[in-house]
């Protein structure tokens, strides 16, 4: 049996999603350190159930004691997966990280996912389908990604991935953005006749045109109760380059105030569309074809490819990519896929700076 591959404590949730990715495509058994609360803790779980090991009670009792937890997660399964993931950011980070090693299983499957999924400083259902459902596809990976129910800050809504792989994901590669073809700001409003939303978005456009660029704003529906949370809404700024994209989102502020705070005006629906226009206008201002996060999340696929996991025949391929911005999480999955596999995966750049990213098989 492999020797577990130690994570120590309190690793960054890319470490520990990319690990679970790797660990359910190869059988690796993982070390933690306890305790593991909130997503984390529901992402070890959720990657549990994927996996032929299965999920205990005994699993779930171990992540809340102090101390190393041993994980055996046994190799993903296709099928249909019914997750409940109530804490908050979970949902899109399962996305992200289970998507992977079942799509090295050549078989449909099917992520049905119970939890909040737009929640403020994590991707929304429009960032996940129009930014990293297209630059997915480049591996090979068809997702389809429907929202039966949208839930805000620890509601529970319903969150459904489609998985169609190819028979071996393809290799990456994207070197240059290419041009700007167009930037887009979505408002995804349940309320039809609420107008924070297109405020926020026309925000964003007014913050962007200062920038020199120029957006078009819409407004779609959300499946959201109505009159639920006073009318919640996501914003999400999409620049679609020609080899590329990009997304930022963010959610609407809270409009409820606890009463021991005093009356303190919230936030006005303009300050989320500011904030996702200057996001987007650092990533216009720099370079590389993908920004940070999204080479966190893209670095795992490619890692998988140039291991020849799936249904591969001939030599692994080699992926390549630049980012515009060098993550202390890049940097560990990078030493992590020398650890699990055979694999050199480099990372050309310092903390903070562009970089690139080269993923090749073992010589």
């Amino acid at each position: 049996m492999r020797p577990p591959v130690e994570l120590g404590e309190a690793p960054a949730s890319s470490l520990l999603d990319g690990a679970l990715a790797l660990a359910l495509a190869t059988a690796a058994p993982l070390r933690l350190v306890g305790p593991l609360n909130g997503a984390d803790a529901a992402l070890v779980l959720a990657a549990c159930r994927l996996g032929d090991a299965g999920a205990t009670e005994a699993t779930r009792a171990a992540l809340g004691r102090a101390g190393p937890v041993e994980l055996t997660l046994g190799h993903a399964r296709a099928g249909v997966h019914v997750l409940d993931l109530r804490e908050d950011g979970a949902v899109p980070r399962a996305v992200w990280a289970l998507s992977w090693p079942l799509a090295l299983l050549g078989r449909p499957s099917e992520l049905r996912l119970s939890g909040p999924n737009h929640c403020e400083g994590h991707a929304t259902f429009h960032d996940l389908r129009l930014g990293w459902v297209p630059l997915a596809a480049r591996f090979g990976l068809k997702v389809s990604l429907e929202l039966p129910l949208a839930g805000f800050d620890g509601e529970n809504g319903e969150m459904i991935a489609g998985l169609d792989p190819a028979p071996a994901l393809t290799p990456l590669q994207l070197v240059h953005r290419g041009i700007l073809r167009q930037v887009t700001v979505v408002a995804a409003t349940a309320q039809g006749r609420d107008e924070e939303p297109l405020r926020a978005a026309q925000a964003a456009t007014r913050k962007l045109r200062a920038h020199g660029v120029i957006a078009e704003a819409e407004r779609v529906p959300l499946p959201h109760p109505q009159g639920s949370r006073g009318g919640r809404w996501a914003l999400t700024a999409v620049a679609e380059f020609e080899n590329s994209v990009f997304t930022a989102s963010a959610v609407s502020p809270h409009r409820e105030r606890p009463a021991l705070l005093g009356p303190q005006p919230p936030a006005g629906p303009e300050e989320p569309g500011e904030r996702v226009a200057e996001r987007l206008a650092r990533f216009l201002a720099s370079g590389g074809a993908l920004d940070g996060r999204s080479a966190e999340r893209l670095i795992v696929p490619a890692i998988l490819c140039a291991a020849g996991l799936g249904a591969r025949a001939g030599t692994p391929p080699t992926c390549h990519f630049t980012t515009n911005l060098v993550t202390e999480g890049l940097l560990s999955l990078a030493t992590l896929a020398r650890r699990m596999l055979p694999v050199r995966a480099v990372v050309d750049g310092a903390v903070g700076e562009e970089g690139v990213v080269v993923v090749a098989p073992s010589a």
